[in-house]
């Protein structure tokens, strides 16, 4: 039987499951999402319960044989992140994001630690739309369907600033000349997308659209609840 101890973890959902125990999928770095039974938390004052919300830093132990695991321990390793209005549900958009895309038990370290950033990011004063483009980007990265950003997909140049690219989710950007049939980006936006820079609005949106166009074959048909909260 496997035992783990005092592993960095944060709460990324959690649901009431018998009478008296909650159903916990925490996100790890060396175990990616995992879910745990939180045995007797929903009774009265029992301890757990407090640190069994979102946005806390935890440490936690658990042990089992199979995908459903015993939580045997948690301690906070710090002040949950105060996060309101806005955003706390974008806050709660990356937690559904890891839960729907993440396979159980896949270890990802640096996705754990762009998380970590992205949460501090969302409880001070950094842009919203910019923490969650860089977060999609990463999260992107990290699984495996990472485009190239500098080049076109189908002759290996630069892209330029004064073209116009429509993107292939299998591909990459494909210069195109734009018509009324389909999506299309200008070089300049996908460039300062690329170097993280989001001055202008119509970057903002640019990069919205792509990341919900590369995110959705992951995603499958089902929409996300979370983005339902935003104004």
């Amino acid at each position: 039987m496997q035992r783990v101890e005092l592993q960095p973890a944060f709460v990324v959902h959690a649901r009431p499951y018998r009478d008296t125990s909650f159903l916990v999928d925490f996100f790890t770095p060396d175990y990616g999402r995992l879910c745990a039974v939180a045995r007797g938390a929903r009774r009265g004052k029992n301890s757990q319960r407090p640190l069994l919300n979102p946005f806390i830093p935890l440490l936690i132990s658990f042990q089992g044989k199979d995908s459903l695991q015993l939580l045997l321990s948690l301690e906070s390793t710090g002040h949950g992140l105060p996060l309101t209005g806005n955003r706390l549900f974008s806050g709660l958009y990356l937690n559904e994001l890891l839960r729907r895309v993440l396979s159980e038990w896949d270890s990802c370290p640096h996705l754990f630690e762009y998380y970590t950033e992205a949460l501090r990011a969302l409880a001070g004063d950094q842009d919203v739309e910019v923490v969650l483009r860089r977060f999609e980007r990463q999260l992107l990265q990290e699984l495996g369907y990472a485009i190239d950003w500098h080049c076109e997909a189908h002759t290996g140049s630069p892209l330029m600033a004064d073209a116009w690219y429509r993107l292939e989710p299998q591909e990459g950007f494909i210069e195109s000349a734009p018509d009324e049939r389909g999506r299309y980006y200008l070089g300049a936006n996908l460039i300062a997308i690329a170097e993280d820079s989001y001055e202008l609005a119509e970057t903002k949106r640019a990069a919205k659209h792509i990341s919900r166009t590369l995110l959705q074959p992951l995603l499958g048909d089902q929409p996300l609840k979370s983005r339902q909260l935003f104004l």
